[in-house]
């Protein structure tokens, strides 16, 4: 997935060398809880919610291709952990990473607000793992699937817009434990 998310972004900056002004990049924040597990033990279910919030932080870039279609790369899961803590001195550490590249059409509503629609392929990574004496070692699973992505912009100045965004891909699961990696995130977007 690196390699390919890597290469993406150079084929854009390359692309953007040409054209610098139809070039952006971008960071978002989103999806703040906790999370919860739920797991059975001798027949008695116990839910578990995490221990601590951490935000997903993403970062993207994209090159305009027109004045509505871009091609777009992102990757997700900058401090995106989660714990829970279990029975007998053991925790379980969750990490979920997403990259994706898409193409997105615009549909510009007024001067300063916009829609924007996005679709291609991601590939999400979560790791899972118990921490404590004699643990079972962590592990990770990747998936490749459809990226769909909704989202309204406001543009603040000629170059900056901020954007507020539902994206949508594949749960990804591992040893009985799935995790959603569909998110809601506020954003800025800067063009050059």
């Amino acid at each position: 997935m690196n390699k390919f998310f890597y290469s993406t972004l150079i084929a854009l900056a390359s692309c953007s060398l040409a054209r610098a002004e139809d070039a952006y990049i971008g960071v978002d924040v989103g999806s703040f809880g906790k999370g919860s597990i739920t797991y059975a033990n001798d027949g008695v279910t116990t839910v578990r919610n995490g221990n601590e919030r951490h935000a997903a932080i993403g970062v993207f870039a994209g090159y305009a291709l027109s004045p509505s279609w871009a091609l777009e790369a992102g990757y997700r899961g900058i401090g995106d952990e989660k714990s829970f803590a279990l029975e007998q001195g053991y925790e379980l550490k969750t990490r979920t990473r997403m990259g994706y590249i898409a193409a997105r059409n615009t549909w510009q509503l007024s001067e300063d607000w916009a829609l924007y629609g996005k679709v291609g392929v991601a590939q999400g990574r979560f790791n899972a793992g118990i921490h404590g004496k004699d643990a079972p070692a962590a592990g990770t699973v990747k998936k490749n699937g459809l990226y769909l992505a909704l989202g309204a912009a406001y543009m603040v100045s000629k170059d900056v817009s901020l954007q507020l965004e539902l994206e949508h891909t594949d749960k990804l699961k591992q040893q009985g434990l799935s995790a959603s990696m569909d998110k809601v995130s506020l954003g800025v977007r800067v063009g050059f």
